[in-house]
């Protein structure tokens, strides 16, 4: 709504359809959050839809607000809008190794890095991070019970039992990740959390914080920023850290289940919203891959079938989701 406040300024609503530029040509250049370029087609297409129930009802409950023709009300609605291409920040394997690499000189530091491995080998959100308990981790078996029963916040309160990556060319991910997961066993009881709290007097884990506070989620992001700073690496926000996660095991899926098995694993609710949001071909990976098609030999009968039965899947996917 402050988009359409802001467009009307001081001119009475039902005076709307008299002001120019009207609202959807308004919208392609507006922009309150000081970034530079067009907002997203589809936020601009919820605005529009926002702004066409805030007249409709204007016209069924407030007197005098007949006048408003719903004809115009019908025009408030974008042309054709398209996106622009989408440049998909993710954490790269490369980038985690040197994180994993990077001193870390006391335990802030340390905790700090254990946390930039652990977003990228679990794909978890810094949300649930933050607020889980030692008891959720179980890294002999490379498992994570984000389970809001124990205290971890997920998105919509989902409950799942998640695996770590195990990256055999990159023993020193899951050694970062050990090494403080010790660190802090050895300090706190089974409830304390894997991100420990440290006393503002000391810098080292304090036992007797066992309640997370408010602010943790932006403590991390604070902590992460100077402290990849401090070592000379480009900073990502933890999110992005999940993308890489994403994008990783996303490039090594080769059949319909393992797609399935990472969506599954970030706790998406369907593969539809993997794909979408986190599709792993930028624009030159699909030009060179289509590229690639033309100068490959033909394939053995075992491959050939092979994709035969792959592409069967996709199908019986694509339209399962049509008939749900």
């Amino acid at each position: 709504m402050r988009y359409l406040l802001e467009w009307a300024d001081k001119v009475e609503f039902i005076k709307a359809q008299n002001i120019r530029p009207t609202f959807p040509e308004y919208m392609l250049t507006a922009r309150q959050d000081g970034q530079e370029g067009q907002l997203s087609a589809e936020y601009i297409k919820k605005v529009m839809a926002t702004a066409r129930r805030f007249f409709s009802w204007l016209v069924l409950n407030q007197p005098g607000c007949k006048k408003i023709k719903p004809s115009w009300i019908v025009t408030l609605k974008t042309k054709r809008l398209s996106d622009s291409p989408r440049h998909s920040e993710a954490v790269t394997l490369e980038e985690i190794k040197a994180i994993a690499k990077a001193p870390a000189l006391n335990t802030g530091e340390r905790r700090t890095r254990a946390m930039a491995v652990m977003l990228f080998l679990s794909g978890m959100r810094i949300g649930a991070f933050v607020s889980l308990s030692l008891e959720c981790v179980d890294l002999d078996n490379l498992v994570i019970y984000q389970y809001p029963s124990m205290g971890v916040r997920t998105k919509n309160r989902k409950t799942a039992k998640t695996t770590l990556l195990n990256i055999p060319d990159a023993p020193e991910l899951l050694e970062v990740v050990k090494a403080w997961d010790s660190e802090v066993r050895a300090v706190l009881p089974s409830k304390g959390f894997w991100f420990a709290p440290l006393a503002p007097d000391t810098g080292e884990i304090d036992p007797g914080c066992l309640t997370p506070g408010e602010h943790r989620e932006t403590l991390a992001c604070k902590n992460l920023k100077t402290w990849l700073g401090k070592v000379g690496l480009k900073y990502h926000s933890p999110h992005k850290f999940r993308h890489g996660f994403i994008h990783y095991a996303m490039s090594l899926s080769k059949t319909i289940e393992d797609y399935k098995a990472v969506s599954l694993n970030v706790m998406h609710s369907s593969m539809e919203i993997t794909d979408q949001f986190y599709s792993v071909l930028n624009d030159d990976q699909v030009r060179n891959r289509i590229n690639q098609l033309g100068v490959r030999g033909l394939p053995s009968t075992t491959e050939n079938l092979d994709q035969t039965t792959l592409l069967m899947e996709f199908f019986a996917f694509l339209q399962s989701r049509k008939d749900t």
